[in-house]
């Protein structure tokens, strides 16, 4: 092969021009991935019921009240303290609909009592229900479980500041609980009515082979007043209830 001896070959300097075209690139990646990051915080914040669809959240009572339809499209109520998404149910719980009252509160007491007209503090007390009203309260609670999203919980009555529960809580589980076990014994004597309210007819309660504890049985009845007792207080205590045909009054 020839050789080149004292011949200087003439070798060019790399160019500097791919290394500024990758940290170009690189610089460009980076701001792409900066302005991605910030539009998905932005999403983030534009749709929040998304997350707290699948993640527990803890209310202050004044929060669950903004979400009444009036202030905000979404629809929030709350039962026995746990918060539920009701706004695909507008039909019903926007403003000036029958259970409009229930959004933005915890209205427990009124899904048995009627109370429908206007809210107020205690409502959310549900002492005074009797063992039968208590059951019939689950089965709303279990209705909302079926068919709503569950958000979380609101502190109040039912939940301290930090979502624990508060012994009212566990005082109406215990009661619950007794009635449930007393019920079994008993059987479905006198399961309790039906109750809805509405603007134009007011207060209606009904029966049907499910009112009460949601258990299908043979026979409907009719709504009746009863009067198990007294109460603590000395009161008497009275339900709706549903006796089958055959029972006088």
């Amino acid at each position: 092969p020839p050789r080149f001896s004292g011949v200087r070959m003439a070798v060019p300097e790399p160019t500097r021009r791919p290394f500024y075209r990758h940290i170009l690139l690189a610089v460009a990646g980076s701001i792409f991935c900066y302005l991605l990051i910030t539009y998905s915080g932005l999403s983030y914040f534009r749709q929040p019921e998304i997350v707290r669809q699948t993640t527990e959240q803890l209310f202050s009572e004044a929060e669950l009240l903004e979400h009444n339809g009036l202030t905000s499209k979404s629809l929030y109520l709350a039962i026995l303290g746990h918060v539920y998404d009701v706004t695909k149910g507008t039909k019903h719980y926007g403003p000036g609909e029958s259970y409009h009252m229930f959004v933005g509160h915890d209205a427990s007491r009124s899904f048995v009592t009627g109370e429908f007209e206007r809210y107020s503090d205690e409502l959310s007390d549900v002492s005074g229900l009797t063992d039968a009203e208590l059951q019939q309260l689950l089965t709303w609670k279990e209705f909302y479980d079926k068919t709503y999203p569950y958000l979380g919980k609101v502190a109040g009555r039912y939940f301290d500041g930090a979502g624990g529960e508060t012994e009212y809580l566990r005082l109406v589980r215990a009661r619950v609980e007794k009635a449930a076990a007393q019920a079994a014994l008993d059987g479905p004597k006198y399961p309790s009515c039906n109750v809805e309210w509405k603007v134009e007819v007011g207060t209606r309660v009904w029966c049907s082979n499910r009112s009460g504890t949601g258990q299908e049985r043979a026979w409907v009845g009719r709504p009746r007043k009863v009067l198990p007792g007294l109460n603590e207080s000395g009161h008497a205590m009275q339900f709706c209830a549903c006796l089958p045909d055959d029972v006088t009054d």
